[in-house]
């Protein structure tokens, strides 16, 4: 075998072997849907507030971390629970372990008032949004119910804030929260492939120059 065409055989067995490597550390994505239909509203019997079941690390396993949150909530005619996150003056989703490229969720907003929203992610990305909704006498736009605002940052969003309007107690409400996340393997299966690349590279090395021998 000539040098020119032991190289191109070289050149192609790495691109092959570069191509899985790639392929296996890509990381899956995966979507996370969170709905609070899964937790029972707690409601204080005596004296009831918008503040009794507040929301914070509940859903922590699934990335989430929530501050000024609260379950509120009510049953389907099914039985099923029908529950959102009310946000109190502010409301902020801290999104933890693997940030997320992509967050979408369900606005709605006590009084019908315009919600602010503010995404901030790695590498000083940050990006602002506003619903529909009253803000003010130079800019009462009608309000839609169940209004869908999505952000997308591809080194990764940290966390959202939320506020409205009127700055009251109460304000955001939020439903349907979807947010994207590449799961990448463990670094130390890196390490354990490229042993196994390393020595496919020589024995396919090997062979070609026993072949250009012969």
């Amino acid at each position: 075998m000539s040098k020119s065409a032991l190289f191109q055989a070289l050149v192609k067995n790495l691109c092959v072997i570069l191509t899985g490597v790639v392929v296996i550390f890509s990381g899956n994505v995966g979507a996370v849907v969170i709905d609070f239909d899964d937790i029972e509203v707690y409601h204080d019997p005596e004296w009831g507030c918008f503040c009794d079941h507040p929301l914070t690390d509940q859903y922590r396993d699934k990335g989430l971390v929530i501050d000024s949150g609260y379950l509120v909530g009510e049953k389907r005619a099914d039985g099923s629970n029908d529950n959102q996150l009310l946000g109190s003056l502010t409301l902020t989703l801290f999104f933890v372990d693997n940030f997320p490229t992509r967050v979408s969720m369900y606005i709605n907003a006590v009084l019908e008032q315009a919600v602010f929203l503010t995404a901030s992610g790695n590498n000083g990305w940050s990006q602002t949004k506003k619903t529909s909704g009253y803000a003010g006498p130079f800019d009462d736009t009608p309000y839609i119910a169940d209004q869908f605002v999505s952000f997308y940052a591809p080194a990764g969003i940290t966390s959202i804030s939320l506020g409205t309007f009127y700055g009251m107690r109460t304000g955001a409400v939020v439903d349907n929260l979807t947010f994207e996340v590449i799961e990448l393997p463990e670094p130390r299966s890196l390490l354990l492939i490229l042993p196994l690349i390393l020595l496919l590279l020589v024995r396919r090395s090997g062979q070609g120059i026993l072949v250009r021998k012969d």
